[in-house]
């Protein structure tokens, strides 16, 4: 069997040509040929074809091997090149084969010529294989870069889709809490109204009494009107991390909740001072607190807890500011401890919670501000701890 062979030999003698052209015959090669022997003939010859090899003579009246190399350099195409030459000295050999030939012999030691070409045959197309598998890796490099720009944006999408539906679930507590805390100063309000009316009608209302009910009722409204700044206040974004005491983030959730707790008979006690501190954004460490003494309060009520209770340590440890929230009302269940800071989970109805509270609640500790939050189930109850 013949190997087909498509040889471009640069030479300007025609013997010496069809010399090159029987040794690789002989050696089974099945062979289209051109010969070139001037640069614009080799430019043409390149253009017009596709080559397996290109043999080329050193020394030529009008041409030479090193300006043929530099036209098949000039070309782009990665053809093997071999040098024959009649006479070719050591240092002008080095020189070919720094400038890119892959081989040379001299002319007359055709016994090398067949298993040159055929070598450098294999390795030019063990390069169109690297080739190929550098662009196949480069595309499959661009396609992955480009599926990770997508699940990054997608990543984006949803985490803004958790952030806008814990903002709707906030603001559903907002608006809860503030009924509760609305709901005595309303029921006031409506008992002066109504004994207003009771002593207008029976003609013992003086004027001072008038004036004091206005006064307290009045009172009562500008209360009432603090506690929608002070919601409003909690829920505005700090712009800038700052050093805050944790007491005072504790008494700012406390407060929007305080006759929601009460409603529920549950008690809560803080233990520590305003001397730890922390850096980070204090309202958003407010609506951790507020986000788990609120988990906290669902599970007393749930669990009907004869006495509820709520304790907040605050402490150092470690040079840390340490905080802790422990309820008494049953703990964390085994199956449910691995996954209650995972997004959408809840043990919950839809109807009564979304499951991303908590998980919000870790992102801002944790990514934000640098902090850890745990939970683990201590005595009668489960402990939140955070760390900052």
């Amino acid at each position: 069997m013949t190997t087909p062979l498509r040889v471009l030999i640069v030479e300007d003698s025609e013997d010496d040509a069809w010399l090159l052209l029987r040794e690789l015959a002989h050696n089974g090669y099945d062979l289209v040929s051109e010969r070139v022997d001037t640069p614009e003939a080799m430019q043409s010859a390149l253009a017009a074809k596709q080559w397996d090899v290109i043999i080329s003579d050193f020394v030529m009246p009008r041409f030479s091997g090193l300006e043929a190399l530099r036209l098949l350099k000039e070309s782009g195409a990665d053809i093997p090149f071999i040098i024959v030459s009649g006479k070719i000295g050591e240092e002008t050999a080095v020189e070919a084969m720094r400038a890119g030939a892959h081989d040379y012999f001299l002319k007359g030691n055709f016994a090398r010529l067949a298993p040159a070409v055929a070598r450098e045959m294999a390795e030019a197309e063990n390069r169109r294989k690297r080739r190929q598998a550098d662009k196949e890796l480069e595309q499959l490099q661009k396609n992955l870069e480009a599926r990770v720009v997508e699940m990054v944006a997608d990543l984006r999408r949803k985490d803004q889709t958790l952030i806008q539906q814990s903002r709707l679930a906030a603001m559903g507590e907002m608006i809860g809490n503030i009924a509760h805390q609305w709901r005595q100063p309303l029921n006031n309000i409506a008992l002066i109204i109504q004994n207003l009316l009771l002593q207008y009608q029976s003609g013992m209302l003086t004027p001072v009494e008038m004036e004091n009910d206005i006064h307290t009722t009045m009172n009562t409204l500008l209360q009432m009107s603090h506690t929608i700044d002070d919601f409003r206040n909690f829920f505005r974004l700090d712009k800038e991390k700052q050093r805050f005491s944790l007491l005072l983030a504790v008494h700012s959730a406390l407060a929007l909740v305080s006759a929601t707790l009460k409603n529920h008979n549950i008690e809560v006690t803080v233990e520590g001072n305003d001397e730890v501190t922390a850096i980070g954004y204090q309202n958003e460490y407010a609506q951790v607190l507020l986000n788990i003494i609120s988990n906290c309060h669902d599970a007393g009520v749930e669990r009907a807890i004869s006495h509820p209770r709520i304790c907040i340590r605050i402490g150092e440890e470690n040079g840390r500011s340490a905080l802790s929230v422990h309820d008494n009302c049953g703990g964390i269940p085994d199956d449910v401890m691995p996954r209650i800071f995972d997004p959408y989970f809840t043990t919950r109805g839809p109807e009564r919670g979304t499951g991303i509270g908590l998980y919000m609640s870790k992102m801002i500790i944790e990514q934000n501000m640098g902090g850890l939050l745990t939970a683990c189930n201590v005595g009668d109850g489960a402990e939140f701890r955070i760390e900052l």
